[in-house]
């Protein structure tokens, strides 16, 4: 025997669901949500994410440092480059077998674990290449350093020359974005951030595998290097010129002073976006690769006071146990707020390339992405239920 519902129901059930409609509609147009989340984003990225992210490299470089011995530059840095090709080359396969394939619950425990490993190979292979880097310039470019590690005017004008020359060839590549870091960009520890990164050219193994190989030497050993170089001339600038006889001084003024600058950046994102949305060619990338390099300045000038502060403060008599808690406990808070894999440094992004505005648009989304992944659970199993009820009303 069918049942069919009342004029009555009907019209009260239809009643019922268009009111859920309404309801859904005012929820997506409220205008306070974004920016209010955007705000808890800005903060959370600043204020959590970015010091666990110092904390943990801070950690990795430190013990290698006082274990120097174990962890020699030059088999770092090739070992850390190798490394770092091999997984990018391997990347839609890795993505093939842990994430498409956890179906089941214990595949998706297996997949979990592998996860969390590759990204902690990823970072500790990523210290390798970067401290390698970093100490073959200071080694070959005979940068002198104070007790405190702070870079000396001495001797430092061919480093200045080979850096500004990297520096223009960063422009002329369209490179720059590449150095970005947190707080700036943050990445979240879901199935489809985890393995897989663009390269520059965006050659595959299925397309060729020479080209394949070819692009991700040319990401890693070039793009990558001249990055690297950046953000130590950067560094080095900022001992020189901030404070450079008063070493706690000055870690407390580039600790401020980064602060100060991530915010005028952050104050200024809409009105450069409105700008880069009204040019086009040169006159956008100019504009585009001014902004990058006031956020990169902001960035290295927050790492490096929250890196030198925590070296004043935190067991500074025991540096290979203040690198060991500063690793793992930063390690494990990123893990469980969902976003370690913001500790690395991988893919190539061209400056200018993204329309209207976005280019100049920063990643550091977090609260947002999560709320709008639950929304749209929500609104699928809300839609099932919607379907579920107007075909109870019609049968």
């Amino acid at each position: 025997m069918e049942f069919k519902a009342t004029e009555a129901e009907g019209k009260l059930l239809s009643d019922g669901i268009q009111k859920i409609v309404v309801v859904r509609q005012e929820n997506k147009n409220k205008p306070c949500a974004p920016v209010v989340l955007s705000v808890v984003d800005i903060f959370l990225s600043v204020f959590v994410v970015t010091p666990l992210v110092v904390f943990v490299w801070r950690g990795s470089w430190l013990y290698m440092d006082v274990q120097a011995q174990y962890f020699p530059l030059m088999p770092c840095f090739f070992i850390g480059m190798a490394v770092h090709v091999i997984l990018a080359l391997s990347q839609d396969v890795l993505h093939a077998a842990i994430v498409e394939s956890d179906k089941h619950w214990s595949l998706k425990i297996v997949s979990h674990f592998l996860r969390r490993f590759y990204t902690y190979v990823f970072l500790n292979i990523t210290v390798f290449h970067w401290r390698g880097g970093w100490g073959l310039i200071d080694s070959y470019l005979h940068i002198q350093f104070t007790k405190d590690s702070v870079a000396e005017k001495e001797g430092i004008h061919w480093f200045l020359m080979i850096w500004v020359a990297c520096f223009i060839t960063l422009i002329v590549i369209k490179g720059l974005r590449n150095a970005i870091a947190p707080p700036f960009a943050i990445c979240i520890d879901k199935g489809n951030y985890v393995f897989k990164f663009p390269t520059m050219f965006k050659r595959t193994n299925k397309q060729s595998s020479l080209l394949a190989i070819l692009d991700c030497f040319f990401s890693v050993g070039v793009m990558g290097n001249l990055v690297v170089t950046l953000w130590r001339g950067l560094w080095v600038l900022i001992d020189l010129i901030l404070l450079p006889d008063n070493f706690i001084w000055s870690s407390w003024s580039s600790l401020v002073l980064g602060l100060l600058v991530i915010g005028l950046v952050f104050r200024l994102q809409n009105f450069m976006k409105n700008l880069c949305t009204k040019t086009s060619g040169l006159t956008k990338i100019v504009i585009a690769d001014f902004y990058i390099i006031l956020s990169c300045i902001a960035i290295i000038l927050y790492w490096r006071g929250v890196w030198n502060v925590t070296n004043i403060y935190f067991l500074p008599d025991d540096p290979e146990l203040s690198g060991i808690l500063s690793h793992f406990i930063g390690y494990m808070f990123l893990v469980v707020l969902g976003c370690s894999n913001s500790l690395l440094v991988r893919g190539v992004y061209i400056d200018g390339k993204e329309p209207n505005g976005e280019c100049v648009v920063l990643p550091c989304q977090y609260l947002r992405i999560i709320f709008e992944q639950e929304d749209s659970c929500e609104e699928e199993e809300s839609d099932l239920g919607t379907i579920k009820m107007m075909n109870s009303v019609e049968v």
